[in-house]
């Protein structure tokens, strides 16, 4: 082996001293010329017969002539090597950009398809040729893209929020998001269950290809919050007050609230005409939740507890929007304005209920240090003096999340290990469950329950499927519950003491008719329909992603390719992603494979070529 690296390093430096003389050699004197010629033939020839003592001492001849003659100087030096590391760049950032390229996922967004610090493998050829630093395509298919697909897009155009990056810590770009796909140009889409129902452009039923069965355990909700991820709003001629309030979801104007005083406001839905609020999209079918203990019902509803049956505690449930009963209150900013009303429920839930609760827990990826959690990826010296942050005592500092009740320790490149039943944070007590159910996502407790008009919700939704019941993606009370019955009663009581104004949370079901085909004239009056050369995008954790329903469609130019391996942490996700396979072969991945597959063989027969002794002179 070492015979073999001295015979090696021998040759790199017969090479290296024959291309530079063979550019620069003609400004040496004959004399010099004819001795570093001669030098040369002396160590190839050493090295061509294996020769290694007789190698090493024309090496040394030949370096000591090198560095007196041939040696470039320091500018050439600098200019070689800028020269050099732009070519680099250049065929770095065309292969990126238009071949493929490694991708580390930086939130929990897409959980649990990929986590925090999962490492992808991601083509750029799944669906088109794109431009190199810029949206658009050289080509695109988009019979390529798959309903309930991955997709990779580049937010560049796009309302955003920290959009900017860097790449190679020198060229200004645009992040790249990591989303599914689970709507095409011309799709009209409706949401029941945690499910999606829909019909393609030409009214074809797609609802299959949306509930695919290898994702039954990821739910999707049509919404972040009732009243839309922001809204737009201007000072109006009455003082002090905010108005006209203009509400946006999916990042479209959905309705436009107006105050008629200081404690009278009315609404005015800008689509969907035939529709109420509520209705569009399936958001009816879904409820905001949280749970509260006995106090906390007193305080913070009114609902009569004497007309329930005691619980362990509370699941409240606010539900049904409406645009007929607006009212006047305080935003975030503490801006008197219109808002929407919600209607609210309470469900007793007893220990039973609760511990199915626990064994179908997910969190986001937390840090506790010194019994302080926080959410993973923040920075807590920001807040002070860690006031904000709930307390987890008696948890070893550490790493942790929760998912499909299973916890988990994070170590380091974001390998995860389960934690054994007798570790402390699987201790289970209606305290514990309250917080991790109410706070779980953000590790905030400004989200904890703490006034009637508090702006800030957990990011917990409920919705019924086939009659039961489901908090955190799993039925929690079924059908034949004693307690969902007396609740169900109470609902359609309340519907009719308030002369049917009152909106009960019940189950609607699903969008099918009698027959169990899909109900197409409630989707074309209701869905959601996305618009030509966009596409809805939603992660898979629909509690913990910014994806569509915050910052819009996804525009056709936008989209780069999608993730083909998972090649980092070991594990029973390693390998390819869970979603429909992209076609392996089409007209854009050819002709890229093909450019490459001629570039570098190009390349590797130019350097075979000049690196092959014997050398002519």
């Amino acid at each position: 082996m070492r015979r073999y690296r001295k015979l090696k390093k021998a040759k790199k430096l017969l090479l290296h001293c024959y291309h530079r003389f063979q550019k620069v050699g003609s400004k040496l004197s004959l004399a010099l010329q004819e001795s570093v010629r001669s030098k040369m033939l002396d160590l190839q020839d050493a090295i061509l017969h294996k020769d290694i003592a007789k190698a090493e001492t024309a090496s040394h001849a030949l370096d000591a002539l090198y560095n007196e003659h041939l040696r470039k100087n320091l500018f050439q030096r600098i200019r070689d090597s800028i020269l050099g590391i732009g070519v680099a760049l250049c065929v770095a950032i065309l292969i990126r950009q238009m071949w493929f390229e490694l991708y580390e996922i930086p939130t929990g967004s897409m959980r649990p398809t990929f986590k925090e610090q999962d490492r992808l493998s991601v083509s750029k050829t799944d669906f088109g040729v794109n431009y190199p630093l810029r949206p658009g395509h050289f080509y695109f298919n988009p019979e390529l893209l798959q309903r309930s697909g991955i997709i990779i897009f580049t937010t560049e155009g796009m309302d955003f929020r920290d959009a900017d990056t860097v790449y190679f810590y020198i060229f200004p770009g645009k992040k790249l998001l990591v989303k599914r796909l689970m709507g095409k140009p011309g799709d009209t889409l409706y949401f029941y269950g945690g499910q999606m129902y829909g019909i393609d452009s030409q009214g074809k039923d797609i609802s299959r290809e949306l509930q695919l069965p290898e994702l039954s355990k990821i739910d999707h909700i049509p919404f972040i919050a009732f009243e839309g991820t922001h809204v737009g709003a201007a000072t109006s001629t009455i003082p002090g007050v905010y108005s006209p309030i203009t509400i946006y979801q999916m990042n479209e104007p959905i309705a436009k609230l107006y105050a008629l005083g200081p404690n009278r406001a009315r609404g005015q839905l800008l689509t969907h005409q035939d529709v109420s609020y509520s209705e569009l999209w399936g958001m009816g079918n879904f409820a905001t939740a949280r749970l509260l203990t006995r106090d906390q019902v007193l305080i913070l509803t009114n609902q009569d507890l004497t007309l329930l049956e005691d619980g362990v505690l509370y699941l409240e449930l606010k539900h049904h929007p409406s645009l007929a009963q607006v009212k006047m209150g305080l935003d975030g900013m503490h801006r008197l304005r219109p808002q929407l009303q919600l209607l609210t429920s309470i469900i007793p839930l007893q220990e039973h209920h609760l511990k199915v609760l626990m064994n179908n827990l997910y969190t986001s990826r937390f840090v506790v240090e010194e019994g302080i959690a926080h959410r993973y990826g923040i920075n807590p010296k920001r807040y002070g003096a860690l006031a904000i942050f709930p307390h987890l005592p008696r948890i070893p500092n550490g790493t942790y999340e929760f998912y499909y009740g299973t916890a988990y320790r994070v170590g380091g490149l974001g390998i995860t290990h389960t934690l054994p039943p007798t570790h402390p944070l699987y201790r289970f007590d209606p305290q514990r469950m309250q917080l991790f159910f109410n706070l779980g996502m953000e590790f905030d407790t400004r989200y904890s329950p703490q006034s009637k008009e508090q702006v800030l919700s957990p990011s917990r939704y409920a919705y019924f499927r086939d009659g039961d019941l489901y908090l955190l993606g799993a039925p929690v009370l079924l059908k034949d519950d004693p307690t969902l019955l007396r609740f169900i009663e109470r609902e359609e009581k309340k519907k009719e003491t308030n002369g049917g104004s009152y909106v009960p949370f019940v189950d609607a079901g699903p969008p099918l008719l009698a027959n169990g085909s899909l109900d197409i004239e409630k989707i074309q009056t209701c869905g959601l329909k996305i618009p030509p050369k966009a596409y809805l995008a939603l992660g898979d954790n629909h509690a913990a992603s910014g994806d569509s329903r915050e910052f819009g469609f996804v525009p056709e130019a936008n989209l780069r390719g999608g993730p083909s391996f998972i090649f980092w942490p070991p594990g029973p996700r390693f390998g390819a992603p869970n979603q429909p396979p992209y076609p392996w072969f089409n007209p854009g991945r050819l002709v890229i494979w093909i450019i490459g597959a001629v570039g570098f063989g190009t390349w590797g027969f130019v350097h075979r070529r000049r690196s092959r002794l014997p050398l002519h002179f």
